[in-house]
């Protein structure tokens, strides 16, 4: 499994890295330290992937690609990080950080506004209208305050503890070929 997963990892940076739109308006885009990296290449990823990772937006993945290729972070590992947030995963990781946003703004939880809101459907006009105005707040504060702290403990994590850098730089680095 780990052998097919590097595998894998290897064809797609190669067939991302003979992209003609990537390389004409990314002319760094093939420097090595993108693709295989240094520990603070991947620590910088780290960081940027779990900053994206809880960005309650859409395309994270693409946003963290950008970041990653403007800090000079593995493209790689910030992307699979972005990826953590999927259809499945982004409910829960994202009521943690509007919960988090509460605690942090001192303001009611949606459990204290249900009453209000019960007969409302979610994504409504009405709901928009309603109840949005008063959540927004803190969910955007929660989840931006989450991504910068999951990130700084990525960053510390990967940037100071060389067996993690280790397994990263195994599991992320595209090998460079003379074609």
């Amino acid at each position: 499994m780990k052998r097919y997963l590097h595998l894998k990892v290897v064809q797609i940076g190669r067939k991302v890295k003979r992209s003609p739109f990537l390389n004409k308006y990314f002319p760094k885009f093939k420097d090595p330290v993108y693709w295989a990296g240094d520990r603070m290449s991947f620590a910088r990823a780290g960081f940027v992937g779990a900053f994206c990772m809880m960005l309650p937006i859409p395309f994270q993945m693409l946003l963290g690609s950008i970041i990653a290729y403007y800090v000079r972070a593995n493209i790689p590992f910030a992307t699979a990080l972005a990826w953590i947030t999927n259809p499945l995963t982004m409910g829960p990781i994202w009521y943690g950080g509007y919960r988090f946003g509460t605690w942090v703004l001192n303001t009611p939880s949606s459990a204290e506004l249900a009453g209000h809101a019960q007969n409302i459907p979610i994504a409504s006009s009405q709901w928009f209208s309603e109840v949005f105005p008063t959540i927004w707040q803190p969910f955007f504060l929660g989840n931006v305050m989450l991504g910068v702290i999951f990130g700084s403990i990525f960053y510390v994590l990967i940037g100071y503890f060389p067996y993690i850098k280790r397994f990263l730089v195994w599991a992320f680095s595209v090998r460079h070929s003379n074609s």
